[in-house]
C-alpha cells in the first residue's frame, strides 16, 4: 500500500513539475503583470523580436521649447513633444531622455494597425467592411465570423474586455497578456453582444486585426509590420513582444520604440499619408479615422474623438502614462510620456 501511494505521489508531482515547466514562459510574464503597481510592468521578459528601421530618413528638427517646459513641470513628465508636418519638433525632455529613447508604448501599440490597414484597404477594396470569417477558418461558421475589421477598430466587435486576472492560466485575458499563444487566445474569445451593437474597448480587437493582417499577407504579423511600416518610416530599432520564440507578436500592447519613431507614425496619420510615397496610402483614408461609429460618438477608427471646435476634431489615444493627440486640420501631433496623469491643458498646445 505504501509503495502504491508513493508511486501515485511521484507521478502527480512529476505531472505538476512538467506542466509548470511547459508553461514557464506564461508564469514569468504573468507574475510581472501581477506585481506591477501601475498595471504595466517596467519590463516584460520572454521572447522578443527586433524591428529594424530604414535608412536615409530625414531627421526630425528638435528644439527646446520654454512653454512645453512650463507645462511639463506640472506633472511626472518624461517627454513632451509637439511636432508639425515639416518635421519640426518643439520638445521638453527629462534628464536622460532624448528623441531616440525607447519607451514601452503599452496600449498605444495598437496604433500601428492604422497605417497597415490603410495599405491593406488600398489593395483589398471594401476590406474594412468584409466579415472576418472569410479569412479566419475557425470562425467561418461561427457568429463571430460576421465581425468586420471596421467594427474591430470601432470597438464594436461584441467581444468583451474581460476580467484581467494575470495568474489565471485559464483566463483569456491572461493568455492574451502572457502567452504562450496569442492567436489561440484571441480566437477562443467569446462574444457577449452581437457585432456592431455595443461599445467596449477590448484588447482582443487589436490582436484579431493583427491576425487578419497576417492572413492577408501570408506572413507573421511581426514580419508584416517590419516590411510594410517599420523599414519604410522608422529610423530606430524597436522591440516587439512575441508569445513564444518565432511566434506571434502582441498587437494590443508592449511594443518598445523610440519617441522619434512614434512621432513619425503619428505625423503619417496627421498628414493623411503624405510622406513622399514611403507608405502606400489611399486618398482621404485619414478622414475615416475621425468618423464616429453609429453606436459611440466619441470613438472613431482606432481613436477617441475630441473636438477643439466643430470643424476641428482631435484624434486621441491614451494609455497609462502615455497620451497622443493628433490635429488633422493642422497636421500637428502632441505626445506626452510620463507617470500618472498627464498635465492639464495639453490640447491647448496644439495649433
Amino acid at each position: 500500500m505504501l509503495v502504491v501511494v508513493a508511486v501515485v505521489v511521484l507521478v502527480a508531482v512529476s505531472l505538476g513539475v512538467g506542466t509548470l515547466a511547459a508553461h514557464w514562459p506564461f508564469w514569468r510574464r504573468a507574475w510581472q503583470w501581477h506585481v506591477s503597481a501601475t498595471g504595466w510592468p517596467a519590463g516584460i521578459e520572454g521572447a522578443t523580436q527586433v524591428l529594424r528601421g530604414g535608412t536615409g530618413l530625414p531627421a526630425l528638427d528638435i528644439h527646446a521649447d520654454a512653454q512645453l517646459a512650463t507645462v511639463a513641470s506640472g506633472g511626472a513628465t518624461r517627454a513632451l513633444l509637439l511636432a508639425r508636418r515639416d518635421g519640426s519638433v518643439a520638445a521638453w525632455f527629462a534628464p536622460g531622455t532624448d528623441v531616440h529613447s525607447q519607451v514601452d508604448w503599452r496600449g498605444l501599440t495598437s496604433l500601428v494597425l492604422v497605417p497597415l490597414y490603410a495599405q491593406l484597404a488600398g489593395e483589398h477594396p471594401g476590406l474594412l467592411d468584409m466579415p472576418v470569417g472569410a479569412w479566419l477558418a475557425d470562425w467561418s461558421k461561427d457568429r463571430r465570423g460576421a465581425i468586420t475589421p471596421r467594427q474591430l477598430f470601432w470597438q464594436l466587435s461584441g467581444l468583451p474586455a474581460g476580467d484581467f486576472q494575470p495568474l489565471n492560466p485559464f483566463g483569456a485575458r491572461a493568455a492574451l497578456a502572457s502567452g504562450p499563444d496569442f492567436a489561440r487566445a484571441a480566437l477562443r474569445w467569446q462574444p457577449v453582444w452581437p457585432p456592431g451593437s455595443h461599445f467596449e474597448e477590448s484588447p482582443v480587437n487589436a490582436q484579431l486585426l493583427a491576425l487578419l493582417a497576417a492572413k492577408l499577407d501570408g506572413a507573421r504579423f511581426v514580419d508584416v509590420l517590419q516590411h510594410r511600416l517599420w523599414s519604410r518610416i522608422a529610423a530606430d530599432e524597436a522591440l516587439a513582444m512575441l508569445d513564444h520564440r518565432r511566434g506571434d507578436m502582441a498587437a494590443h500592447c508592449c511594443l518598445r520604440a523610440s519617441l522619434g519613431d512614434w512621432l513619425r507614425i503619428a505625423l503619417l496619420l496627421a498628414t493623411d499619408g503624405r510622406n513622399g510615397g514611403a507608405v502606400p496610402w489611399p486618398p482621404q483614408f485619414a478622414a475615416q479615422l475621425a468618423t464616429a461609429s453609429p453606436v459611440h460618438a466619441g470613438y472613431g477608427l482606432g481613436f477617441q474623438l475630441q473636438s477643439a471646435a466643430p470643424d476641428r476634431p482631435l484624434l486621441v489615444a491614451a494609455s497609462t502614462g502615455r497620451l497622443l493627440m493628433i490635429a488633422p486640420r493642422a497636421a500637428a501631433v502632441l505626445l506626452w510620456v510620463g507617470e500618472g496623469a498627464p498635465p492639464p491643458g495639453l490640447a491647448d498646445l496644439l495649433p
